[in-house]
């Protein structure tokens, strides 16, 4: 999916993927300012990035200034352009703390081997703030990362701050394959995580699920939630699909396509958030599964698009 992203595009602001991020600049950080310095951390390119290995600096920290009080919904982290070779680098203990007068700091999140970032280039996730200062307003914002995936270089091209959540859509179920029963394919759009899709008709391959989005919407994330036994069947998660938009359901145009992407892994009712390559003013969403880890039984209880 990022590999699909133009040069050019790695050049402008990260908000033109999705919704803008609230404007911070820099006030401080662990390591050097220079073409890898911690300034690289929210100049608004995917193209620059945040490394650095100063193990003796841990916790290495980000100090960054909102311009005003402001609540935070969500924040984001970016990979960086080749974190799908050094996954390692990625952090998954950290901590964020705000603070009005860069003296007395409030928790805000904080995370304890949370290993979401996926193993790919210039791909944001986000996080909902849930520890006792997440609904305060703060000017200040200060992340602490304490641990990283597999070595103590940490790397990211982005860190973004959102007053507002990334908004679900309310997407109906239109039609799928398989049959229309207790796990069929109506199943992928009941908003319950007990409920599944569970396939096996390799004749009908590659299997698809098309959502109403109610009216044209543009998709900026959507996500797959695992079923309720993928820990015993992983082989049944899916490796390569495609997305696809349309108004007509005719005539559609790929939106995103992703290959041998293994990031579901053997765990039970778990979410996974994907970002398209592409967006636009579609209806209808389809995906389309072409391939799973292994074999041909398919199963996800859910999937929910975001704009």
């Amino acid at each position: 999916m990022r590999h699909l992203i133009t040069i050019s595009l790695l050049l402008l602001p990260f908000s033109l993927f999705a919704q803008a991020p609230v404007k911070t600049t820099f006030v401080s950080g662990t390591g050097p300012n220079d073409d890898e310095g911690p300034k690289m951390i929210c100049d608004g390119r995917l193209s620059t990035k945040w490394c650095i290995d100063i193990p003796h600096q841990l916790p290495y920290s980000i100090v960054l200034d909102a311009g005003k009080q402001t609540s935070i919904a969500e924040y984001g982290f970016a990979t960086g352009d080749d974190t799908s070779s050094y996954p390692d680098r990625n952090p998954v203990t950290w901590r964020l703390l705000g603070s009005n007068d860069k003296e007395n700091w409030i928790p805000v999140d904080d995370r304890k081997n949370d290993r979401s970032l996926p193993a790919e280039d210039f791909s944001e996730y986000r996080f909902k703030p849930t520890a006792g200062g997440a609904k305060d307003k703060f000017r200040y914002f200060r992340f602490e990362f304490i641990r990283m995936a597999g070595s103590t270089r940490i790397q990211l091209s982005e860190i973004n701050l959102y007053d507002k959540p990334q908004t679900p859509v309310k997407a109906a179920f239109v039609k799928g394959s398989g049959r229309h029963d207790k796990e069929g394919a109506p199943m992928i759009a009941d908003g319950f995580l007990f409920t599944k899709w569970c396939i096996d008709e390799p004749q009908e391959m590659p299997y698809s699920i098309v959502l109403d989005a109610g009216g044209q919407t543009p998709i900026t994330e959507y996500r797959f939630y695992t079923g309720d036994d993928t820990h015993s069947y992983p082989e049944r998660n899916p490796v390569t699909w495609r997305m696809s938009g349309s108004n007509d359901q005719q005539n559609w145009t790929t939106l995103d396509e992703q290959k041998n992407n293994r990031r579901l892994r053997d765990e039970n009712e778990q979410e996974y958030r994907f970002k398209p390559a592409t967006t636009g003013n579609y209806r209808y969403y389809r995906f389309e599964f072409l391939r799973m880890a292994d074999g041909t039984r398919l199963q996800l209880s859910e999937i929910k698009l975001f704009k």
